[in-house]
């Protein structure tokens, strides 16, 4: 691989790689510098993740208005759960238990 220098300070530059996308990043000025298409894969990354959270706050106004609309009817449809001390507003049912301790597993996230 060629030796990549800074063209803000003539440092050589290190690879880096993050989410798929290797980028060269200069260690004395901060500066990074991609080829092409990379940032394209870094903007991708960036607007899958924007509209999850956008699907999200949707389904979480949907929530807010239904409540707003008759208190009473919401209370009836998501039952409140003393174990989890709240009410059951989503359809997401897979809560993971805390973990104590280190497990081999951890090294993989």
């Amino acid at each position: 691989m060629p030796l990549l220098l800074c063209p803000n300070c003539n440092t050589s530059m290190q690879t880096v790689s993050r989410s798929g996308v290797e980028l060269d990043m200069c260690p004395s000025c901060r500066g990074i510098w991609m080829d092409r298409g990379e940032l394209e894969k870094v903007l991708g990354a960036v607007r899958d993740e924007s509209d999850d959270q956008g699907r999200a706050r949707q389904s979480l106004e949907r929530e807010a208005d239904a409540f707003r609309r008759d208190p009473q009817e919401w209370v009836r449809r998501h039952p409140y759960d003393e174990g989890r001390r709240s009410y059951k507003w989503d359809d997401d049912d897979h809560w993971k238990k805390k973990k104590k301790r280190f497990d081999i597993f951890d090294i993989f996230d």
